[in-house]
């Protein structure tokens, strides 16, 4: 829609509002448009998270409806690109779902807005409490099989908006709009992200197994973690053998992308009270060998 001067209407339930008001002549103007950015990109993963109560598989994505001048005013829409119908009732699902993502984000601000910041897992499990009921309340589900959203996705989300709001200076504000009245966003809620994620977790297990892993890109300079493949997928690992990795560094072992290496893994696995995946991290605490993979024959053309 092509951006105009006069105020826009109306206001949709699957329609949805970020307004930002600045002080003219400030500085760091950039500063604007990078919350607004900030912001958009975060409510579309946050969206992904949200979609996950309903339904598996469920895909929305966000059109731009109108941008307004004055203060930077930008209207979008919540649409749905795919999903299983047969789990959906009949009639407009797509629209109650999108109102829902819409209401959705709007619990989310209201709630930081009751806070400077967040000390204890239950208050987590408040927000995503109040997150299933919305989710329950659409009625769009012919078995109504509503999920509650992982603690850690929530808590994603929550270090979304508030780093999205990072660049505001004191006199800036961020409204949200929607079909209900106008709410602003909390600019002085503040979280430490690891000590966020450290309130979910309720219990660590660690293991050593054997793996065998295929090098993908290994960390020639630093300790950083090298990437691997494991069963098709992508897999990081730090690898903490000493004595392998003076060999490796002093030329003794080569090595190159696609070959496997043969090792022992320490994987450490925090799971929080919900009973899901917190976090992860993987550990190469010995390397005993190195397979090569086949290449091709040196001098050998096409002709």
């Amino acid at each position: 829609m092509t951006p105009t001067n006069q105020a826009h209407q109306p206001h949709a339930p699957d329609e949805f509002g970020i307004e930002i008001k600045f002080s003219a002549h400030s500085d760091t103007p950039s500063r604007v448009f990078r919350v607004m950015t900030s912001l958009i990109e975060s409510f579309q993963e946050i969206d992904g998270f949200l979609a996950g109560s309903i339904a598996t598989g469920l895909k929305p994505s966000t059109l731009l409806e109108d941008i307004e001048s004055g203060s930077i005013r930008v209207w979008l829409r919540n649409i749905l690109e795919s999903i299983d119908d047969d789990s959906l009732k009949s009639g407009e699902w797509k629209k109650i779902i999108g109102a829902y993502l819409v209401k959705a984000k709007r619990l989310m601000i209201n709630w930081t807005d009751q806070r400077t910041t967040v000390t204890t897992e239950a208050e987590i499990g408040e927000l995503r409490q109040e997150l299933l009921d919305a989710a329950a309340r659409t009625d769009v589900l012919r078995i109504p099989t509503y999920l509650p959203i992982p603690s850690n996705e929530v808590v994603r989300s929550i270090q979304l908006i508030a780093d999205a709001l990072k660049p505001l200076n004191e006199n800036d504000s961020v409204s949200y709009l929607s079909s209900e009245p106008i709410i602003e966003f909390n600019t002085s809620f503040e979280v430490v992200p690891d000590a966020l994620t450290d309130l979910l977790v309720r219990e660590v297990i660690s293991s050593e197994v054997p793996m065998i892993l295929v090098i993908k890109r290994p960390d020639f300079l630093g300790d950083s973690k090298w990437e691997f493949r494991h069963d098709r997928r992508v897999f990081e690992a730090r690898i903490l053998d000493p004595e392998w990795l003076t060999e490796f560094r002093n030329g003794v072992e080569v090595i190159h992308p696609g070959d496997a290496l043969r090792t022992v893994v320490r994987s450490t696995v925090r799971y929080g009270f919900d009973g899901e995946v917190v976090d992860s991290q993987h550990e190469i605490i010995k390397v005993s060998g190195v397979i090569h993979a086949i290449r091709p024959s040196q001098g050998h053309f096409f002709t």
